[in-house]
This record gives structure tokens, C-alpha cells and sequence, in this order.
């Protein structure tokens, strides 16, 4: 066990926040322009922090091995290359969205890129 599994015991935290937790902290490894990054994530709406926790959530989840490595484009690749988070893990949790959905995540991932 490391310091932050017996804080997290000490504190008696839900099992489903410790793994959203874990997620995150993985996702945020290397990060880079991490300050600004959180800057821009609490201008978010409820709306679109929701969408946006589901992405990054994602982002992780599917950031497996795969027999073919998605690479994005546009938007999608300029965000993954700014803040350090990996093309193919953008571009996996980018795809998870449809219609309404991901045209809200466009929006969120322009104003990113500001």
C-alpha cells in the first residue's frame, strides 16, 4: 500500500469516486499545460462537464491495446498534442460520442484550444 491508499481507507471513500480518481491521475501522467487545462475545465458548464468527464473518463478506459491505432485529425489531434493526453486515447474517447454529444465535445475541445 502506498500513502494514498491509507489516506483514501482512512477516509472510508467510495469505492466508484477512488476509481474515477485513478482514472484521472493516469490520464494526467505527463500532462502539459496542465494549469491552463484546469483553467478552462472549471469555465465548463454542468452540461458540458458531464460530457467532458465522460470523454476524459474514456479517453482512459479504451486505452488498450488495439489492432488498429485510430489517429485524429483536425481539432481532435491539436487537443491531444497540446495537452499531452496521447492521439489514440483522444481519438478513442472522442469517437464514443454521436450527434448532439459530440457536437457539444467539439465546442468544449475549440474553446480548449484558445
Amino acid at each position: 500500500m502506498n500513502s494514498e491508499d491509507v489516506e483514501d481507507t482512512e477516509y472510508n471513500i467510495s469505492p466508484f469516486y477512488l476509481a474515477r480518481k485513478k482514472l484521472i491521475t493516469e490520464l494526467f501522467k505527463k500532462p502539459k499545460n496542465f494549469k491552463e487545462f484546469v483553467f478552462n475545465y472549471f469555465k465548463l458548464s454542468d452540461e458540458e462537464m458531464k460530457v467532458f468527464d465522460m470523454f476524459l473518463k474514456n479517453c482512459v478506459r479504451y486505452d488498450i491495446k488495439w489492432p488498429i491505432t485510430p489517429y485524429p485529425k483536425g481539432k481532435v489531434r491539436d487537443f491531444a498534442l497540446k495537452y499531452g493526453l496521447g492521439y489514440k486515447r483522444v481519438a478513442l474517447g472522442y469517437y464514443f460520442f454521436e450527434d448532439d454529444e459530440r457536437i457539444l465535445l467539439d465546442n468544449i475541445i475549440e474553446r480548449f484550444l484558445k
